[in-house]
């Protein structure tokens, strides 16, 4: 599907066509991304997102910072050491000082003031001298802040567009009313906002209009570098299902490991490996998942966070790949990036009819699709493991095509486009 713009309710032509308007080539445009916590530029979904996107753009002769007011890595388990460089064509900063979280309460209140005053200061500057034509905000609040909504105004202030990144359930509309509710809105503020979801962008064109706006919203669905991985034949693997956890999410996890005792049942040699879990987690089995799944089989094996290259090589190795969504608000606004990360090595993905699954994904073509409508928990969790086991062989080339066709980063030409009406013709 070709990412589209919107402005509330109403579509405009291909995005593509108006980068024109964005940039020349006398005039590199100059995009400041502004995170919060999830690491760069060794990270998991969040931060491939943000690689692929910025390499999208840096593609396109764009100039791109990547600015970071939090820091990412636990004491005893740091991936990221640098606190500035430049990977990938992209300049990166960790504003706060350090990657790495301080013991102390004092001294974690300490690292994320200064982490966010001085991207206010990384802002204005560039502004002041001409070198600032967008702010792309990645907030990831689940309810407002004060934060967030600061990095947003702010910009909008000094004359910079704001794009900011959808790709979870936002908070509800506050009940206030009036004046107060309008700027409690997510959206207050922006130029233009980047779903990743038909939800997300439904969402964002009703709520334009709900807080009077015009915004310029972009679908852009889940992006993947096919060229990172390597398909293998498929059938020759050993009986291993892979799940790549993200660290937290309990829930799936203790769905699926309830669920594997079905799966031995049949296959008593099949093994699941989780990876992506906190180190400690991993160390322990998995952590406290309830009283279902606080005993891991052996069969079980529990990594934590893995290198890409490493990562890419499990995935290679499975059988079938998993992620499983629920019938709720939030799994139908994700679309999980891991799920383009699945279908590039060709292998099929196991999961359920919610959000975009069957927007993209094919039924017995390039997954096992399970429908949620069956009697019990423990029905729909025998029902998804017996599909992991291959009953019958899916076809491994229609999945590799479907990456590469649908989720390859390049499909990312439309982010400046959404705010191209309030950006200077450069």
């Amino acid at each position: 599907m070709n990412p589209v713009v919107l402005d509330p309710g109403e579509r405009t032509s291909h995005p593509a066509q108006q980068l024109e308007a964005v940039a020349t080539p006398d005039r590199r445009l100059q995009v400041v991304f502004v995170m919060r916590s999830f690491g760069f530029p060794l990270g998991m979904a969040n931060t491939n997102r943000v690689l692929h996107l910025s390499r999208s753009l840096v593609e396109q002769n764009a100039g791109i910072t990547v600015l970071y007011r939090r820091v990412s890595e636990r004491p005893g388990s740091v991936r990221n050491e640098n606190v500035r460089g430049t990977f990938a064509g992209i300049s990166y900063e960790y504003t706060c000082g350090s990657t790495v979280r301080p013991d102390s309460f004092v001294g974690r209140r300490y690292r994320e003031a200064r982490g966010f005053a001085t991207v206010l200061l990384r802002l204005a500057r560039p502004k002041r001298s001409g070198h600032l034509d967008c702010v792309y905000l990645w907030s990831g609040a689940a309810s407002w802040r004060m934060g967030p909504w600061l990095l947003v105004q702010f910009p909008s202030c000094i004359g910079v567009p704001v794009m900011v990144e959808l790709n979870e359930r936002p908070w509800a509309a506050s009940p206030l009313p009036g004046v107060v509710a309008k700027h409690a809105s997510l959206l207050d503020g922006a130029s233009g906002a980047v779903a990743i979801s038909a939800w997300l962008l439904s969402w964002a064109s009703m709520e334009a209009k709900r807080v009077g706006r015009s915004v310029g919203v972009v679908e852009i669905p889940i992006v993947v570098d096919v060229g990172e991985q390597v398909s293998a034949a498929y059938g020759q693997e050993d009986l291993l299902l892979v799940y790549a956890a993200s660290p937290g999410n309990n829930t799936a996890l203790a769905f699926i490991l309830a669920a594997m005792r079905h799966v031995w049942q049949r296959h008593p040699e099949c093994k699941l490996l989780v990876t992506g879990l906190y180190p400690e987690a991993a160390a322990t089995g998995g952590g406290p998942l309830g009283p279902r799944s606080s005993i891991l089989d052996e069969r079980v094996v529990p990594v934590s966070y893995v290198g890409r290259d490493r990562l890419l090589e499990l995935y290679a190795q499975s059988r079938a790949l998993l992620i499983p969504l629920f019938a709720d608000d939030r799994s139908r606004a994700r679309f999980p990036s891991k799920i383009g990360e699945y279908l590039a090595p060709a292998r099929p993905v196991v999961t359920t009819h919610v959000g975009e699954i069957d927007r993209y994904l094919t039924d017995g073509v390039t997954a096992y699709v399970l429908g949620l409508a069956v009697q019990s928990p423990l029905s729909r969790e025998s029902r998804l493991c017996s599909t992991t086991t291959p009953r019958r062989q899916l076809s491994d080339r229609p999945n590799r095509r479907l990456a590469d066709k649908q989720c390859r980063h390049s499909a990312c030409r439309a982010i400046p486009c959404a705010c191209a009406e309030h950006l200077p013709k450069l």
